[in-house]
């Protein structure tokens, strides 16, 4: 007798949660999206593209109500962090005792809030290390590289977790298990800190990693985040190729160096912009407190300082502001942006 699909809800399907909803079907599991009416009205035609642009199309049902969400075995969490309380009130009412709630979102802490308010289910931090845009409202695109990783869970939950990997893994999109996830997502932070300084000049991130003053900006960024969480008993990972101590020495270097190093280890679509650029062309507030403004207050609370990420949240929030008012976003340039951050650091 065959077994049931595993069945999986992802709750604020937006650009990640939709792309990993399209790939979890295309491995068989039964997948409701819950989005905004825009992606209901477009439910037969949303299809996914991984990096190579290869094309999945499989049947996912759509809902704008997240009772619908009542009988998944699986609920992936793809809300803006901002919007992480809000949810987990909602998913409180919605999601069977015992569920698995999988936090497939930016910055440390998700899991922790999600955790507080959902006591009978089992809350499950996880990163999702590459970029997607989403074309004409229906097509989710990867446009940079990067693994999906988890962190493994104990108990009742574990023959869970190893269903949805497997159900990733038929998708094609594996899915790595961690028992140090907290350094695995300080690795992700490290790299995500990237998000701030593109959106601040208004790049996309091919154009940012090819500009050396903006990777001077990143290497200062990530330089200030691997000391504060070293400091504060974290080990932050390798999510990319290259370990975060070795990223900070390489941006730096000239362009035709970097360029040549880089270019073997990292695939970046052209037209890639970062989630932080992307909100603030759509008019939103950003995630930066949970990114650039995470290594401030974590060095704020060991004592510590962090000039350049405080620098970059400063502008981002400047550009927030502009952006809600639906008014022209004022970017710095390049030059102007590595001032600001050599002025802070003295």
């Amino acid at each position: 007798m065959m077994s049931e699909p595993l069945k999986v809800g992802v709750f604020g399907a937006g650009a990640i949660g939709g792309y990993l909803g399209l790939r979890l079907a295309a491995g068989d599991a039964d997948v409701v999206l819950h989005g905004r009416p825009w992606l209901a009205e477009v439910a037969d035609e949303l299809c996914a593209f991984d990096l190579e642009g290869k094309r999945f199309a499989p049947k996912v049902r759509v809902v704008t109500d997240p009772s619908a969400l009542s009988d998944v075995d699986v609920c992936l969490v793809t809300v803006k962090s901002a919007q992480t309380d809000g949810a987990a009130e909602e998913l409180s009412r919605v999601l069977a005792p015992g569920a698995l709630v999988v936090s497939f979102q930016n910055g440390m802490r998700n899991a922790e809030r999600l955790r507080q308010v959902l006591r009978q289910q089992t809350v499950v931090p996880a990163m999702v290390s590459f970029n997607v845009v989403i074309e004409e409202d229906r097509r989710f695109r990867q446009a940079t590289s990067g693994p999906l990783s988890a962190g493994r869970v104990l108990g009742s939950g574990l023959f869970t977790l190893e269903r949805l990997e497997a159900c990733f893994g038929r998708g094609g999109l594996p899915l790595e298990l961690h028992h140090d996830i907290g350094n695995v997502q300080a690795g992700k932070l490290l790299v995500n800190l990237n998000n701030g300084v593109s959106a601040a000049v208004g790049m996309t991130i091919k154009d940012a990693v090819s500009n050396r003053d903006i990777r001077r900006c990143f290497a200062a960024c990530v330089s200030e985040g691997l000391d504060v969480f070293r400091r504060t008993g974290l080990r932050p990972a390798k999510v990319v190729a290259l370990p975060p101590a070795i990223i900070v020495k390489a941006l730096p270097l000239p362009d035709a160096i970097f360029l040549r190093i880089a270019k073997p280890l990292v695939t970046i679509d052209p037209r890639a912009k970062s989630s932080t650029l992307q909100d603030l062309e759509r008019g939103r507030r950003t995630e930066i407190d949970d990114l650039n403004g995470e290594v401030v207050d974590r060095a704020q609370g060991a004592g510590l300082a962090a000039p350049a990420n405080q620098v970059i949240a400063d502008v981002i929030h400047e550009l927030e502001e502009a952006a809600v008012a639906q008014q022209k976003l004022p970017f710095l340039t390049s030059r102007e942006l590595w001032a600001r951050i050599s002025a802070a650091l003295g």
